[in-house]
């Protein structure tokens, strides 16, 4: 308390204090408190302390108000406007490519793969358990939020924080409204995370589905290789609108998702003294829900990547079945070779190829990383 008044220029207790001159008819008593002269006979010490302690409590509210809003301020920039700013980005980014920049790319390879697909039943069934996943997602943030990560009275205090909301706060049921309409945001926030991220997922699987199909088709010889080349040029150009536009808004998401992630994990470990394991197991699950949405749409690339890659094979694989191409004429045979040596295709994320190699070494450091430090949290397991 001392320190925090120091700052204010408040005399401390040990520094000298004057002792005004007085007439004779009044009578100095100095103590080792500062601030409690006696002037009169009727005043007594109680009085002199009770004053003194209102002057010190008034001084230190005022102090705490001032740093809680200067908290408020500082906090406003990097907690809310800057993670509002990249959430609106994504979402108005998928709004104009969704509505207007996407030239029906998605009907035409939902088509293509349905009419290419041996086995549509399932392909159905896939894209079914991808929404699903979503709304599993979806629901488990929402109970995290509503059970375990608002609380009424925090929000108030955070509500209050903030000079402009002094009216406000005398209404009696603030809390409770600022609570429900905390959870219903955060649902939209989360709802609009959701169907963007699981888009982007199902468009990489459909174009992972419609490129093992070329290759099958072409080794079992039931498409031409000229028909299959211009198969893969309307496959390079789907994959152009994915790299190009479909992935600015998961983009922009995927960095708010990972800033969540990385700031969940400092939480966790910034307090090393003993932690309760409730506590830790929902800081935990916290961890896990955005580190789950945030890289989702990397693994989803780097499967895309891995079987544009495969693709390059398909020359050798046509040459050494001559009974399967016996009648396609050595030229063709040549040209499909050289074309598919020559393919130079991967999914991109932040307009850089990701590669499967790359992403699994990431997730071991970063996996060795929480270890490291989960090995110096004293976690107890008495209070649950």
């Amino acid at each position: 308390m001392l320190h925090r008044k120091r700052d204010h220029g408040l005399i401390e207790p040990n520094q000298s204090f004057p002792v005004p001159t007085t007439p004779p008819a009044w009578s100095t008593t100095t103590t080792t408190t500062p601030g409690t002269v006696k002037l009169f006979s009727n005043w007594t010490i109680r009085n002199q302390t009770s004053h003194s302690t209102e002057e010190m409590s008034s001084t230190t509210l005022n102090t705490e108000l001032e740093q809680i809003g200067l908290l408020a301020s500082g906090e406003a920039i990097f907690i809310y406007l800057v993670p509002a700013l990249l959430h609106l980005n994504g979402y108005l980014l998928a709004v104009f490519i969704y509505r207007f920049a996407d030239n029906e790319q998605l009907q035409s390879l939902i088509e293509r793969v349905f009419i290419l697909s041996s086995n549509p039943r399932r392909l159905v069934l896939t894209l079914w358990l991808y929404f699903g996943l979503g709304l599993v997602w979806l629901g488990v943030s929402t109970a995290y939020v509503t059970l375990l990560g608002v609380d009424g009275i925090t929000v108030f205090e955070r509500f209050l924080s903030f000079g402009w909301t002094g009216k406000l706060a005398q209404w009696t049921h603030t809390a409770e409204v600022l609570r429900a309409l905390l959870v219903l945001t955060l649902f939209f926030h989360d709802l609009v995370q959701m169907v963007v991220i699981v888009s982007y997922g199902l468009m990489c699987y459909m174009l992972r589905c419609y490129l093992k199909a070329l290759k099958e088709k072409l080794l079992l010889h039931t498409i031409e290789p000229l028909n299959w080349m211009r198969e893969i040029c309307e496959f390079r150009k789907l994959l152009h609108h994915l790299n190009t536009k479909i992935s600015l808004p998961v983009a922009s998401l995927t960095m708010l998702n990972l800033s969540y992630t990385v700031s969940s994990v400092a939480h966790l470990f910034h307090n090393m003294t003993a932690c309760p394991i409730n506590i830790f197991t929902a800081s935990l699950a916290n961890i896990l829900l955005w580190l789950v949405i945030a890289l989702l749409p990397f693994f989803q690339a780097a499967s895309l990547t891995v079987t544009c890659r495969q693709t390059q094979s398909c020359g050798h694989l046509i040459s050494i079945r001559p009974f399967v191409h016996r009648n396609t004429s050595s030229e063709d045979l040549n040209t499909v070779l050289l074309y598919a040596s020559s393919l130079k295709m991967s999914a991109k994320l932040f307009r850089m190829p990701v590669s499967a190699h790359y992403l699994c070494f990431l997730v071991l450091v970063c996996f060795i990383g929480v270890l490291t430090f989960g090995m110096c949290l004293n976690i107890s397991l008495g209070r649950l």
